[in-house]
C-alpha cells in the first residue's frame, strides 16, 4: 500500500473509533462517508465495506476468493492437497498468525 492509501486508512481507522456518528456512515454508506468525511471518492468499479467485529468475537477473519470450480464444486490440486493431510497456510499447528497473546489457543 502506498504512503498516501496508508495514510488515509490510518486516519478513517482512528476517527471511526472515537466518532460514533461517522462509524455508523461508514457502515451505512461507506463511499458517501468516505466523501463527506475525506473528499475522497472512490472509483465506480471499487467496492469497500466497513464491518464491526462484535464483543464476544476474538478474531474476524476475511476467507479468500474461492478457487474451486463453480461448475462442479471441486477443488483444485492444491486445494485438495491441503484438505487430504496437507496442510493450508495459517492452520494445522502453525499458530503465527494468532494473536500476540499466550493464553490464546486455537481450540479455546
Amino acid at each position: 500500500m502506498d504512503r498516501k492509501k496508508q495514510q488515509t486508512t490510518t486516519a478513517v481507522l482512528a476517527r471511526s473509533a472515537v466518532d460514533r456518528q461517522f462509524r455508523q456512515h461508514l457502515l451505512t454508506d461507506p463511499r458517501a462517508a468516505l466523501k463527506a468525511a475525506f473528499a475522497l471518492v472512490l472509483p465506480n468499479d471499487y467496492n469497500v465495506r466497513f464491518i464491526e467485529r462484535d464483543a464476544h468475537l476474538d478474531a474476524l477473519v476475511v476467507l479468500p476468493d474461492f478457487k474451486g470450480e463453480p461448475e462442479t464444486g471441486e477443488l483444485d490440486d492444491h486445494a485438495l492437497e491441503a484438505v487430504n493431510g496437507g496442510s493450508a497456510a495459517g492452520w494445522g499447528n502453525d499458530s503465527s498468525w494468532a494473536p500476540d497473546d499466550s493464553s490464546w489457543s486455537p481450540s479455546s
